[in-house]
């Protein structure tokens, strides 16, 4: 097991360039370290609260049987097993499931970590000879694809060379998935990859894991297209960002406007997922990731640093939204705001720029950088940030001050590798 979170020492100048918004690819190793062991403990908190649960007798043999899978299919690569355990939408399930309210919502809560112990042994090459049930004759393996098996049983073979669903009684529906994700076979769809990295479009209600009424109603093609064309027009406008986007988006999550009229979110316990509808153009969706990106990184560094003591009060104004904000609200959205003006600041700045790109670019610099100066003093002044919480929000006023100035500023740091919503 690794450390627990609280392990880990943020160095002074990691938290300096996560302010900036643009990290080294060794503070990213910190973060996403420091999240695999969270996800570790919230593993075993579930064990625990399941030991605890008066749950019925064969709601516990399921879980007992999944448990069990689940070490047997981590136990031949760790390091593979672990790029399916920090799969975003597996955070979401163990958050879930540790607040499902009483026995009878626990147990319905821990049917996916069956598809879980079975995705992690196709990533390990496990041996495993078991059968599932399905929900509704569908067979949900997170992060990577489901299976409409028609049949309330699924057989699982798995092997170094992949792994054979077979909806029992329907041997026709079988399914072979290699060790990579790809599957053949009737009734089988896999997630798609995002173009140019390892993300995956997460349509298929994957990332509901809870949710087994959800089923495909997304414009695939639709998305892909949008999302080629934002990375595209990142890669030619602020390359370190593309790079970003290609690194660290696992998953995006088509979703519907909330009722607060949000069409983008993250997830505190899904961090590198960016749930969103399907923004209009590709530089909304360019837009879009770099938001929500800046959310998963100050959600996974929340974790590791107190930034601040405040209450959970909505009650703070802010020029991005209508409705007050919790203060961990305002902290959230001043720092996804920054990293919007700073990649508009590159986009004004880049050499060979029309002079009319250039002036939308400066303007929306402008624009972002006006809402994230009105919340900096409310910040500040609150007496709510802790020590490392002012000399981070200090940080953030510094490379604020910064953009604009050319690449000999002080604080601009080198290329290398709104109806959005706050972290929920």
């Amino acid at each position: 097991m690794a450390a627990a979170p609280g392990a880990f020492v943020v160095p002074p100048g990691t938290l300096v360039r996560l302010a900036a918004t643009r990290q080294r690819p060794l503070d990213i190793d910190l973060l996403n370290a420091a999240l695999h062991s969270r996800r570790l403990v919230l593993f075993k908190a579930l064990l625990a609260r399941v030991g605890r649960a008066d749950l019925a007798p064969d709601a516990r043999a399921a879980f007992d049987r999944d448990w069990e899978l689940l070490a047997r299919a981590e136990a031949p690569a760790p390091a593979a097993a672990r790029r399916l355990l920090d799969y975003p939408a597996v955070g979401g399930w163990i958050v879930d499931a540790l607040n499902a309210p009483g026995p009878d919502g626990l147990a319905a809560a821990l049917h996916p970590l069956g598809g879980i112990a079975v995705g992690t042994a196709l990533r390990t090459g496990a041996r495993l000879d078991t059968e599932l049930p399905t929900a509704d004759g569908r067979l949900v393996l997170p992060g990577i694809g489901v299976q409409d098996a028609r049949t309330p049983r699924v057989r699982i073979r798995s092997g170094p060379r992949g792994t054979l669903l077979t909806p029992v009684g329907r041997p026709a529906r079988s399914v072979l998935l290699r060790p990579d994700g790809r599957g053949a076979g009737i009734g089988w769809t896999s997630l798609a990859a995002l173009p140019g990295s390892a993300g995956r479009l997460d349509d298929l209600g994957t990332a509901h894991t809870h949710d087994t009424d959800v089923r495909p109603r997304f414009d695939r093609a639709a998305w892909l297209t949008r999302w080629r064309g934002a990375v595209a027009l990142l890669e030619s406008a602020d390359p370190w960002r593309a790079a970003e986007v290609a690194r660290l988006v696992r998953s995006v999550v088509p979703m519907t406007p909330t009722d607060d009229g949000a069409s983008s979110c993250t997830l505190r316990a899904a961090p590198w997922a960016v749930h969103t509808a399907l923004p209009d153009t590709a530089r909304r969706f360019a837009e879009v990731l770099v938001h929500e990106l800046a959310h998963s990184k100050l959600a996974v560094l929340a974790d590791l640093v107190a930034l601040h003591d405040a209450d959970g009060a909505a009650v703070h104004r802010v020029a991005w939204r209508r409705d007050p904000r919790p203060f961990d609200g305002v902290l959230q959205g001043t720092y996804a705001h920054l990293a919007l003006a700073d990649l508009w600041s590159r986009v004004a700045e880049r050499p060979g720029a029309a002079p009319a790109a250039r002036r939308t670019a400066r303007a929306r610099r402008e624009e972002y950088r006006a809402q994230v100066a009105d919340a900096l003093p409310l910040l500040l002044d609150s007496g709510q940030l802790t020590e490392r919480g002012v000399w981070f929000t200090e940080s953030m006023k510094r490379h604020l001050a910064s953009l604009g100035r050319g690449p000999n500023s002080p604080y601009a740091l080198s290329d290398s590798l709104s109806g959005d919503g706050d972290v929920r």
